[in-house]
C-alpha cells in the first residue's frame, strides 16, 4: 500500500518564484512518478518549475531508497565501523562514507540555518547547558540499568 504524499509541506524551489519557500500555498502538485521508488516529480502552478521529493534533503540524487539508506548508516554504531556496517549491508565503504558524507553536510546546513543570530544572554545559554547535562545523566543512568 502506497502512502499518499502530504503536498502542502513542499514550496517552490525557484527563487524566481513568488511561492518561493511558501508552504501551504497550493501551488504544488504531483506531476508524475518516477525511478525505482516511485519517487514524486513535484510541479509549481506558479511558475512551472519541477523538482523532486527528495530536493533539499541528503537523499537528493541518491539511486538508492531512503529505507535502505537510513538502514544501512544505522548499522555503523551497532556494528562498531563503516566497515562493519559495509560487510553487514553489501554496500561498499566508498558508498557509504559517501552517504555519511552528504547526512553530515546536510545536518550542518539545518544546524547553520537553525541556530543563526539567536542573540541569546549568558543565562539562556547556561539553561540550554544545563537542560543537555541533564539529559545526559538520564542517558547514562538508563543504559547502567540496561547493563
Amino acid at each position: 500500500m502506497e502512502e499518499k504524499l502530504d503536498l502542502s509541506k513542499f514550496w517552490c524551489w525557484e527563487e524566481d518564484c513568488l511561492d518561493y519557500g511558501r508552504t501551504g500555498a497550493g501551488n504544488i502538485f504531483l506531476k508524475e512518478q518516477y525511478g525505482k521508488d516511485n519517487r514524486a516529480l513535484l510541479k509549481c502552478r506558479t511558475c512551472g518549475h519541477c523538482f523532486s521529493e527528495t530536493r533539499g534533503t541528503p537523499f537528493f540524487g541518491l539511486n538508492t531508497s531512503i529505507d535502505e539508506v537510513c538502514r544501512t548508516l544505522a548499522l555503523i554504531p551497532e556494528k562498531g565501523s563503516i566497515r562493519g556496517a559495509a560487510r553487514a549491508s553489501g554496500y561498499s565503504i566508498s558508498t557509504i562514507c559517501r552517504w555519511i558524507d552528504l547526512a553530515g553536510k546536510h545536518c550542518k546546513e539545518v544546524n547553520d540555518y537553525y541556530l543563526k543570530n539567536l542573540r541569546l544572554d549568558r543565562v539562556q545559554v547556561d539553561e540550554i547547558w544545563s537542560y543537555i547535562k541533564k539529559g545526559e545523566k538520564r542517558r547514562c543512568q538508563r543504559f547502567e540499568r540496561v547493563r
